[in-house]
């Protein structure tokens, strides 16, 4: 076949595809694993590493490249923040990679590129919108492909909403694509990659564009979880952890029947409302077989949910953070039973430890709480020694089943009598 022939019969659209891949020329690598993750087709592909491991510059160098190659298509960049684009992934992206000789249009505004082969590419945060906890900007898009920059950053809810959003068909396949400083060990995105075999973590651990100065400063870091994180790339447990709950007792509680279902709540709206369900068996072995960890929604939205977990589990008490007794009495005029939760932060502490080392198991669907615990670590003094007294951040669920473990296991006398099992 002649090659007019051939021009004749290819379609316009396929005729720039092969342009597109012929002439759009991959980047220098900085390293194997950087080449691996350029070329991956994995459907959800994450890259790890130290700081300065390049991990966000491959990553808007593949959303480039699939813009390029794939004419029409709409690709993304995300961070779980809007507000921390514009220093941060958006800067990688337009002062090391985007070719101003291949940009059509740029909205400065809605903050995307589009490419002179009609595909764009968008910069978007995760931030939930006010009313419906959702983010609203990402529910109309279908994409091709999508990036996540700093993925530990978000929820895992967060993630299967944009695996949800990569239906572009001007693809032929779809990849959800995410660069990451590493976080502890089970945190929810590292279990999530390494639990399906079709997915792909690449620990990146060489950049050949860095200074020798930089790296010795890498090497010169803390042997401290921070210090590993950053300068090593190990997903390292954080120091001071208040509770280690062992890997085997993250599991269901079976057909156990329970004597008796209470749950602990911790009111919150820009940071999470978190309520764990804990049942106990009549020799008093505690599980904790469900949650509802939600951030963005007001307690009125919040309180079906609230009804469904007592019916589901026949929950006879809800124990609340004391501090918003106008909570306590809204939830009461729903219909449920909700008592001041104990607040005595130490012997809760020490409760919820008695109760892991007796064994308590936590169910898997439990994420907020499972993702809280690893992070849930003492505060330190100035001279880095650990204190008393847990840091207030991102801990939620710890507090929630706080509540609820003490109301299960402090002595009858104390009160709720009817409640105390062990």
């Amino acid at each position: 076949m002649t090659l007019a022939a051939i021009l004749e019969h290819t379609s316009t659209a396929d005729l720039e595809a092969l342009l597109a891949q012929e002439f759009a020329l991959p980047p220098t690598y900085a390293s194997r694993e950087h080449r691996a993750f350029f070329e991956s087709r994995a459907p959800e592909l994450v890259a790890s590493g130290w700081m300065g491991a390049g991990k966000s510059r491959v990553l808007c160098q593949k959303a480039w490249w699939v813009a390029r190659t794939n004419p029409g298509v709409t690709v993304a960049l995300f961070r779980k923040t809007a507000a921390s684009l514009p220093a941060t992934t958006a800067r990688t992206f337009e002062r090391d990679v985007v070719d101003y000789s291949y940009i059509a249009k740029r909205n400065k505004s809605e903050n995307w590129w589009e490419l002179t082969n009609g595909s764009r590419i968008y910069f978007l945060g995760l931030d939930p919108d006010p009313i419906t906890g959702v983010p609203s900007k990402v529910g109309s898009l279908d994409l091709g492909w999508a990036g996540v920059d700093e993925a530990v950053e978000l929820s895992e809810s967060d993630w299967i909403m944009l695996l949800g959003r990569l239906r572009d068909p001007r693809m032929e396949w779809h990849q959800l694509a995410a660069a990451t400083n590493p976080a502890q060990p089970r945190h929810w995105l590292r279990t999530r990659v390494l639990a399906d075999p079709t997915r792909q973590l690449i620990t990146i651990r060489e950049n050949r564009f860095l200074r020798d100065d930089y790296i010795a400063m890498l090497a010169g870091l803390p042997d401290t979880a921070a210090g590993r994180r950053l300068g090593k790339g190990e997903w390292a447990a954080a120091e001071g952890v208040i509770w280690s709950l062992p890997d085997d007792q993250v599991k269901g509680p079976g057909d156990r029947m329970f004597k008796t279902v209470v749950a602990g709540m911790d009111w919150g709206f820009v940071h999470a409302f978190a309520c764990e369900v804990i049942g106990a068996t009549g020799s008093g072995q505690l599980y904790v077989v469900d949650e509802l960890y939600v951030k963005g929604r007001t307690l009125p939205e919040i309180l079906p949910d609230l009804i469904r977990l007592r019916d589901k589990w026949g929950v006879t008490t809800f124990y609340g953070d004391p501090s918003e007794p106008a909570y306590i009495a809204e939830c009461r005029s729903a219909g449920l039973s909700v008592m001041p939760a104990t607040n005595d932060v130490l012997p809760g502490l020490d409760s919820v430890a008695a109760a892991i080392k007796d064994g308590m198991s936590v169910d898997p669907s439990c994420v907020g709480l499972l993702g809280e615990m690893p992070g849930y670590t003492w505060m330190t003094d100035r001279a880095g020694g650990l204190k008393e007294k847990p840091v207030e951040i991102n801990d939620d669920a710890c507090d929630a089943l706080r509540y609820g473990v003490m109301a299960l296991r402090r002595p009858i006398w104390q009160g709720a009598s009817d409640v105390a099992v062990v």
